[in-house]
């Protein structure tokens, strides 16, 4: 069987635009946050373990509500590697600003599971995580990361690299 170059083009551009299409009809259907890690604080809490707080601005760009189920926070230390820190409640947030005014005001209200967003709608937020790490450990970051999933577990990835 012969193959007509002109038939194999059209129908290989036919496919590309096809599939533009649908990628372009369903930019808005994934529901998503976008936004920045506007200010990072450190805390040490022993010769071992520090926290470190973010204040974040967000914007669900999608069309569709978005519901958070979970909140994660992780740095890529000085030498590269994953470090996973605990998220701390709202009332072992509010503590921390509480015993140590050197932090400043919170600022932001800390986000909490199940917090909703309406499409367009902005948020405001603070997180807190510890880990298991010592304080300069934790200052010679490379990149801190604050993940939300939403309830059918797509993320939504908050970043900030240490200039």
């Amino acid at each position: 069987m012969r193959w007509n170059r002109t038939k194999v083009v059209g129908g290989l551009l036919g496919a590309l635009v096809v599939a533009g299409a649908i990628v372009y009809y369903n930019w808005d259907a994934t529901p998503r946050l976008s936004g920045d890690v506007t200010q990072v604080r450190t805390l040490g809490m022993d010769a071992e373990s520090s926290v470190a707080i973010i204040n974040f601005i967000a914007v669900n760009t999608s069309n569709y509500e978005i519901s958070v189920r979970s909140r994660e926070m992780e740095i890529l230390d000085a030498e590269g590697n994953l470090r996973q820190g605990k998220i701390l409640s709202v009332f072992d947030t509010q503590r921390l600003f509480q015993f140590f005014p050197a932090l400043g005001g919170m600022g932001d209200e800390p986000l909490i599971d199940n917090h909703r967003l309406a499409p367009g709608e902005s948020v405001r937020g603070l997180a807190a995580a510890r880990f298991e790490i010592p304080k300069h450990e934790l200052d010679e970051r490379k990149e801190i990361v604050f993940r939300t999933l939403d309830v059918k577990h797509r993320p939504t990835v908050l970043r900030r690299v240490r200039e």
